[in-house]
């Protein structure tokens, strides 16, 4: 399987092989996410509702082993970055942003983004 162009494949020992994509967006309030601010690369993003969005990975392996968000804000405010479903066949991931118990919009601010990192079993060997 291809790797992603600029990132490089972290390898374990025994035949396995990962792939790590570490990116950001910009929230965009409402409005739909300005792809020119995203920073990393193996991936897009759009904003799917209110404080929903959906990361769509290019040429990633068979599973994903692990991933995580992050939120920066540049106010303070009761807000965290939520992982949702993973689909393998589609290779997207839902990202919610929360503030309280409910999925919001975050303000568009040069200081806001959504940061994610995700590992990917590339050898199809590993469970």
């Amino acid at each position: 399987m291809g790797g992603i162009s600029g990132v490089s494949p972290l390898r374990v020992k025994g035949p396995s092989e990962y792939v790590v994509v570490k990116g950001s967006f910009a929230p965009n309030g409402g409005s739909a996410i300005d792809a020119t601010k995203n920073k990393g690369r193996g991936f897009t993003v759009a904003r799917t509702g209110a404080g929903l969005f959906l990361i769509t990975f290019e040429q990633v392996g068979y599973d994903l082993v692990e991933a995580e968000a992050t939120l920066q804000v540049a106010a303070s405010a009761d807000s965290k970055a939520q992982l949702g479903t993973y689909d393998g066949t589609a290779k997207t991931l839902v990202v919610r942003t929360i503030t309280g118990a409910a999925a919001a919009d975050i303000a568009a601010d040069a200081n806001n983004r959504v940061n994610f990192s995700a590992t990917f079993n590339q050898s199809g060997t590993l469970k």
